[in-house]
């Protein structure tokens, strides 16, 4: 049975994600001076559990395609009244594996087209402080205690999760914040103290 069109907003619901307990990870290693860029990523299985969940296995399929020796992804999709829709985009090469990463980011491109994690992109990066340990740059939280593998999302999760509760706070009394000056610098100020982490 194929897709029905209000099903595939489904797709790039928060909420979708939740129920399927993906959460946003994080990786540190972009240098900026003495500090570390984390960017939010997901992988490309995170991809195909939300096309699973969704859609159904059968009534999604995914091709790759080598146009100028670059790998494009033909992400189809089988939607009830119009059949097979397709949308695609192309990989970028990866460190570790050029063919594979390659494939894969291919994959999550054409997923974002399909509104799958395209909020990702809206997520800020953060910057992280670091430490030196057996002369590699490590990062670490504003008090100085390294992270390492799943603690790096962890402690950007916090951050990121806290900045956007405070967005929404504001987003959601707009008006009462603009009668009452006070209580946006008090805002302010707790924003600027959450930036304070990121820095």
């Amino acid at each position: 049975m194929a897709v029905k069109k209000e099903d595939l907003k489904k797709l790039q619901m928060p909420e979708t994600y939740k129920e399927l307990g993906i959460q946003t990870r994080w990786a540190a290693k972009k240098s900026a001076g003495d500090k570390l860029i984390a960017f939010p990523f997901y992988d490309s299985r995170d991809v195909q559990k939300v096309l699973d969940h969704v859609c159904g296995p059968a009534n999604w399929t995914n091709e790759p395609l080598n146009i100028n020796g670059k790998t494009y992804m033909n992400l189809g999709i089988n939607i009830e009244g119009e059949g097979w829709v397709y949308k695609s985009d192309v990989g970028t090469e990866s460190k570790e594996d050029s063919v594979k990463g390659e494939a894969s980011d291919a994959l999550k491109r054409a997923a974002s087209m399909w509104g799958i994690f395209r909020h990702k992109y809206d997520t800020d990066q953060i910057f992280l402080n670091t430490i030196t340990k057996n002369g590699k740059k490590v990062p670490c939280t504003s008090n100085g205690k390294p992270l390492y593998g799943k603690q790096v999302t962890d402690y950007c999760n916090r951050i990121n999760t806290g900045m956007g509760n405070l967005m929404s706070v504001y987003k959601e009394n707009e008006q009462a914040f603009k009668e009452h000056p006070e209580a946006l610098e008090n805002l302010s100020a707790l924003k600027e103290f959450l930036n304070g982490l990121k820095q």
